[in-house]
Formats: C-alpha cells, sequence, structure tokens
C-alpha cells in the first residue's frame, strides 16, 4: 500500500541546511582551530545569524561534540575478517597520515584537550571519544579470531597505539621514525593474529 504521508518540505529542507552547516563548520574549525572559537564570529563567517547557528546545535560543545563524530565516520576502520589484518591497518595509517586527513586529527586531539578542561560541557564527546572506537576495534578483534575473552584488551592496545602515534606526529613532523614504529607495530599485530588462526 502507497504510503500517503504527507511530505514536510520543511523539515528536509532543515535536515539539508543543518548537514551543509555541519560540513562548514568542520571546514573553518579544522583550518582555524577552537581554542578563540566563539559561536557569533563563526556565524559571521558562515554567512549565518547567530540564532540560526544555535537552532541547529544548540551550543559550541555540542558543535564541537558533532564535527569530532563527522571525522570519525569519515575515518572508519575497515574490519572485514578477510582482509589481511597488516594490510588493513597499514591502509588505514596512511589514510589517517595523509596530508589531507591529519588537520582532523590534529582537531580531534585539541578538542579533546577542551574536553578534559571542562568535563562537565563535554559530556557527550567524552562519552564517545573511547567507547565508540573501541567498539569497532574489538569488533575487528573478533573478526580476526581474537578469544572473545581478550577482544577489548586488544583493542584498547590498539587505540592506545594509534592515537599516540599521531599524537606524536602532529607533534614532531617526524614521519620516517613513527611510521616505522608504526610498521613493527602493525607486524606485531599481524603475527598475533596468526597466532589466534592456529588456536
Amino acid at each position: 500500500m502507497e504510503d500517503s504521508t504527507p511530505i514536510d518540505g520543511r523539515k528536509l529542507r532543515y535536515q539539508h541546511r543543518r548537514a551543509e552547516l555541519l560540513e562548514q563548520v568542520t571546514a573553518y574549525v579544522t583550518a582555524n582551530g577552537v581554542g578563540e572559537l566563539s559561536m557569533r564570529p563563526l556565524a559571521k563567517d558562515l554567512g549565518i545569524s547567530h540564532a540560526t547557528l544555535i537552532h541547529h546545535f544548540g551550543s559550541k560543545e555540542q558543535l564541537l561534540t558533532e564535527v569530532v563524530a563527522t571525522l570519525r565516520d569519515s575515518s572508519s576502520l575497515d574490519i572485514s575478517s578477510g582482509t589481511d589484518i597488516v594490510e588493513m591497518m597499514t591502509s588505514y595509517w596512511n589514510r589517517r597520515t595523509s596530508a589531507e586527513s591529519l588537520p582532523n586529527f590534529r582537531l580531534m586531539f585539541e578538542i579533546y584537550g577542551q574536553a578534559l578542561l571542562h568535563p562537565e560541557r563535554y559530556r557527550e564527546f567524552l562519552d564517545h571519544v573511547v567507547g565508540d572506537w573501541l567498539g569497532g576495534l574489538t569488533e575487528a578483534a573478533l573478526a580476526h579470531g581474537c578469544p572473545p575473552d581478550r577482544a577489548d584488551r586488544y583493542a584498547t592496545i590498539v587505540l592506545a597505539q594509534i592515537r599516540g602515534l599521531t599524537l606524536d606526529l602532529v607533534t614532531t613532523g617526524d614521519r620516517v621514525r613513527i611510521d616505522a614504529a608504526f610498521a613493527e607495530f602493525a607486524a606485531a599485530m599481524g603475527a598475533l593474529v596468526s597466532s589466534w588462526k592456529a588456536i
């Protein structure tokens, strides 16, 4: 039976405009950082009213939480069990640390710092910034044969290594040393996964 529910044109336009604004905001804060970010100057730069920006996103903290969620969604890890783990990790690392993507993680670390200073304002961000990544990495470990009782531990190790090396890279710019360290880590994970498959 054909759905006769009327289409709310205003709602559709709202959803489209919100996604468009979030994309513009993400580009703005990636280029300018969040240290001096204020909603009124941001709205002016985007060519909209302060009231419109508040209507769509509520607060600066909520806005930045959504920016990070957008960046996280665009940098997800392929957890296919049929993919060689070393190739999978290396491909992900190369995408994550490319010239186009690295500024996104510099921004994430900056927002992370703000959230740790003001946890009451960034509660939603802090609730997701570790847990959401761990969920995907735990699935990846299980898909590659990790014993279920240890999957979250290995997911934690992988998350800590990747974030630590990324922070080192944005801090020092020493790509040769850090890429070599990541290659060693990926190889070690490959050997570990092989041991799971042998069980």
